[in-house]
């Protein structure tokens, strides 16, 4: 088919250049125009066995160009097929009166468009045999009044190719109808698999409307939250969600029990409404196990009381409060004096023992809100919100007491605590560490007043 020549008229760089590409691999020769005037000039140039032109272009739209073409005598022999996302009724017969004989709508099926080239060749000897004579008629369409003057094979021509897009549109409609139901199956079934995964899972799963509605729950989730799935559909999801949160939620179930869940939410779809799978698992003994492991990080496993770590981390965030709210913190600094006696003459099994009991006297000698630490072998701290630094004596005072309560009932050995004592001044802005040096200093000039 070397010597076939078409001319593509089109304002898109990409479908010229894809439409060159299909036409010439069937070994059309091709030449391309990028608007109406440069395409009037390469058929005066060269002139081409048939034209295809876009419709909607710049400078001169596909109407004129044919229309320019037809009224030619040199050219007017040379077929025009518009290449056109129209649709409306009136662009049948604006085709008519320019003079084109072929309507392809955009998109097009690529063999569809070489059908009608073919055609367009077979029927150029009638055209060429006298055929195609011309009969002027007045017709009334979509509303308005036409006058056509136009060859009856032009007419016949235009009419098939309207007809057979309409055939071409309609298949392609058909097509698209069955992979359209293709495809709802195909949802049918993942949606069927996708409910019966839920079902199975060993998480619990709820899906909640974007009102916060719960739309499902598998069974894992009647059980986690101890309620069956008709008490829940339709109810508000008790935790607030957000797409890509995870959070720990405590759960009350109707039976009473208490739990911890972690929450993961994600983005879904339920039935065709946009939606969130919240997941819960119950992680109470990852989180108690947790609790227990933090608590043990900071408490001395010999007395209960804060260790050294503990003791800091609580007490700087008791200052850092009394700093905002302007409020006095008492520390005292204890050391059991004789404790290092204890060990090398009575073991340390009973130094151990003589520990837990300071502790104990102190934890009874003290308030429940105050903080104790066993910060050291031998040495204990307490500090005190809200305690002005003049109640210093007569907490001393009590502590003694009880000591010498204690010591009454057991001979053996007495249990003795040197005590230093600083006071905390919002203003000062000082750390835990530096009331814990000038305690330190206080304790130790009580210590050795007693030796003196």
């Amino acid at each position: 088919m070397n010597d076939i020549d078409i001319l593509i008229v089109e304002d898109s760089l990409t479908q010229a250049e894809q439409l060159r590409y299909t036409l010439e691999q069937y070994d059309y020769h091709v030449t391309v125009s990028y608007n109406g005037l440069e395409a009037i000039e390469n058929i005066k140039k060269r002139k081409p066995t048939i034209v295809i032109s876009d419709v909607v272009m710049p400078e001169m739209d596909g109407y004129e160009l044919c229309r320019q073409i037809k009224s030619d005598e040199r050219f007017k022999d040379i077929p025009v097929i518009l290449l056109t996302s129209l649709s409306e009724p009136v662009d049948v017969i604006n085709g008519l009166k320019c003079g084109t004989s072929n309507f392809i709508i955009k998109p097009y099926n690529e063999q569809f468009l070489l059908s009608r080239i073919r055609h367009i060749l077979a029927n150029m000897e009638l055209r060429k045999n006298g055929i195609a004579a011309e009969m002027g008629i007045e017709v009334f369409f979509a509303g308005q009044k036409h006058y056509l003057n136009s060859e009856r094979i032009q007419i016949l021509d235009l009419l098939l190719s309207t007809f057979e897009n309409a055939v071409q549109k309609n298949i392609e409609l058909e097509q698209s109808n069955k992979e359209l139901t293709k495809a709802l199956e195909t949802i049918k079934i993942l949606e069927a698999d996708y409910r019966a995964l839920l079902e199975r899972n060993a998480d619990a799963m709820v899906v909640v409307d974007t009102e916060g509605v719960i739309r499902y729950l598998n069974p894992a989730a009647e059980i986690l939250l101890g309620r069956n799935k008709e008490e829940l559909l339709g109810e508000l999801f008790d935790f607030p969600v957000m797409a890509g949160e995870t959070k720990e939620v405590n759960i009350t179930r109707k039976d009473g029990v208490e739990l911890i869940a972690e929450v993961r939410v994600a983005d879904t779809n339920w039935e065709g409404n946009s939606a969130l799978i919240a997941t819960l698992r119950d992680v109470t003994d990852n989180v108690q196990l947790r609790e227990k492991l933090i608590s043990m990080s900071l408490t001395d496993e010999l007395t209960g009381l804060c260790n050294r770590r503990g003791f800091l981390t609580l007490a700087q965030q008791q200052l850092a409060l009394a700093s905002r709210t302007k409020r006095e913190v008492l520390l005292l600094y204890g050391d059991l004096d004789n404790l290092k006696w204890i060990n090398d003459n009575l073991g340390h099994h009973e130094g151990d023992r003589a520990l837990i009991e300071t502790a104990n006297i102190l934890k009874n000698t003290f308030r429940d809100s105050d903080i104790i630490g066993r910060i050291g072998g031998d040495e204990f701290a307490i500090l005190m919100l809200e305690v002005p630094v003049s109640s210093a004596e007569a907490l001393i005072a009590r502590l003694r007491e009880k000591l010498d309560v204690r010591n009454a009932h057991k001979n053996y050995y007495k249990l003795s605590i040197s005590v230093g004592i600083t006071h905390y001044d919002p203003e000062s802005n000082y750390t835990i560490e530096q009331m814990l040096v000038e305690a330190d200093k206080s304790m130790y000039e009580q210590k050795r007043d007693k030796r003196h």
